[in-house]
């Protein structure tokens, strides 16, 4: 006789499900029938256990299963989920659904020892056209490069006059393990991820506004408005990359341009154009759109965007990702270098999300889940090796 839904739940807590119950476990998962009843069983988890949470951790339990109960899709049998499990004599489960690909999540707080590599943190250097250095300040959320130059909560930067940004190009660095938020002049908001360098060219207020991205980025773009021959135009806002140029007018868009990775770029809203560099044509992107380009050829593709965006909000999240690219992402967030025992991993699927403020050990041991590979960290080298 099969097991029945709740049955399989506290058997999946307790980590003693077979494949064939899992499978099971899955397929009703993906089903809309079970929504309610699984709601009512992960409440009722982590009530009765609510003493071995913080209230921040119940905090975000509950707003992650809002989140994904309503986006359960059916699975894809060659994507890879990442199922991580708290074990009761550590403390309570509290489960959550991830809605991409219908994979089952139970996160982890192990009170057992932990990998000395942790997370990165708000950190990076501004360097002005006078050569000047500033090492920004991890106390402060996001520093505003416009006519005056300061942080976005009005503190003074240490080193620099408010009035020295103006008329001079500026160049923002994030280093391996680093991310930082960016407002321009005209409120543009900018969040800038690990390992990347954007340069901010000033120029008149008729003119465009430019940018050169090396790395990752994210824009919420501000409109602005300049008045030719007594009409009133929007002022495009330009980003150039090494294999493009995106030119915007208004609009929400994620550019992923690593050296080594295709260049990517995700709409969320808005519209945006692209050029590829050293070519006229202008490729049109709509919202939920991706292009991808690698050398000289371009491909548009539907997404979630937020698979390319949860970055700046703390999470990693990916959809029938490759893991060379899942794990180039966090090499840069922890600051680690990843070598492949045999090249064919690099090419295995996964689905899942995992938390950019928990440590390497603990992203490690959500991928391992999978049953496919195994991680070794010596020094700063992650190993993978199939199992």
């Amino acid at each position: 006789m099969q097991p029945g839904f709740e049955e399989l739940f506290n058997k999946y807590l307790n980590n003693t499900l077979t494949k064939d119950e899992m499978l099971v476990f899955q397929r009703l998962l993906a089903s809309d029938d079970q929504k309610e009843s699984l709601r009512m069983l992960i409440d009722t988890e982590i009530s009765t256990n609510s003493q071995e949470y913080r209230y921040e951790d119940q905090h975000w339990f509950a707003e992650l299963e809002t989140n994904v109960l309503t986006n359960i899709r059916n699975t894809r049998t060659k994507t890879r989920y990442m199922n991580w499990g708290w074990r009761k004599t550590v403390a309570a489960a509290a489960l959550v659904v991830l809605g991409v690909g219908a994979a089952i999540w139970i996160l982890m707080r192990l009170d057992a020892e932990r990998s000395i590599i942790k997370p990165g943190s708000q950190i990076a250097l501004l360097r002005l056209a006078n050569g000047k250095e500033i090492q920004l300040s991890e106390r402060h959320e996001s520093i505003v490069l416009g006519e005056e130059l300061m942080y976005s909560d009005g503190a003074s930067i240490e080193g620099v006059d408010k009035h020295e940004a103006i008329h001079q190009d500026m160049v923002v660095t994030v280093p391996r393990g680093g991310t930082y938020h960016i407002i321009l002049g005209d409120g543009t908001k900018i969040w800038l991820n690990s390992d990347s360098k954007l340069t901010y060219k000033i120029r008149r207020r008729d003119q465009p506004r430019e940018l050169d991205l090396q790395g990752e980025a994210y824009f919420e773009v501000a409109h602005q408005y300049v008045v030719k021959n007594n009409t009133k135009v929007k002022l495009p806002f330009l980003v150039h990359t090494q294999a493009q140029t995106v030119q915007v007018l208004g609009t929400s868009f994620n550019i992923s341009a690593y050296g080594g990775e295709a260049t990517r770029t995700t709409l969320v809203e808005g519209k945006v154009g692209i050029n590829l560099t050293g070519q006229v044509e202008l490729h049109q992107l709509k919202p939920n759109q991706q292009a991808i380009v690698s050398g000289n050829k371009i491909a548009l593709i539907p997404v979630d965007p937020t698979n390319y965006v949860s970055w700046k909000d703390g999470t990693f999240s990916f959809s029938d990702e490759d893991l060379a690219h899942i794990l180039n992402q966090i090499g840069r967030w922890y600051k680690v270098n990843v070598n492949y025992e045999d090249d064919s991993l690099r090419k295995l699927k996964f689905e899942g999300v995992l938390p950019r403020n928990e440590d390497l050990n603990f992203v490690l041991n959500a991928l391992e889940t999978t049953g496919e590979v195994k991680f070794t960290v010596e020094g700063n080298t992650v190993y993978v090796k199939r199992k």
